[in-house]
């Protein structure tokens, strides 16, 4: 059982950091979203933003369930 938790508490790190990057490579802001748009800048970034957050928020949760994983100790 054991190795079957580190296993899932890999994924779990490996997929927060991949959806992380993703939200962070996307944003209108931050990202390089920007480059691939035609609209005002300063809109997109304010209508971006809250769906950039909680993805950013979702992905580091994930990965923090994925680090508990992987540190904790079998009984």
């Amino acid at each position: 059982m054991p190795k079957r938790n580190r296993r899932s508490g890999f994924s779990l790190v490996l997929v927060g950091l991949a959806g992380a990057a993703f939200f962070w490579y996307t944003d209108a802001r931050h990202g390089l979203a920007l480059r691939w748009s035609t609209g005002n800048p300063i809109d997109l970034a304010n209508q971006y933003w809250p769906g950039t957050v909680v993805g950013l928020v979702g992905s580091g949760l994930i990965a923090i369930i994925g680090l508990l994983l992987l540190c904790r100790r079998s009984v």
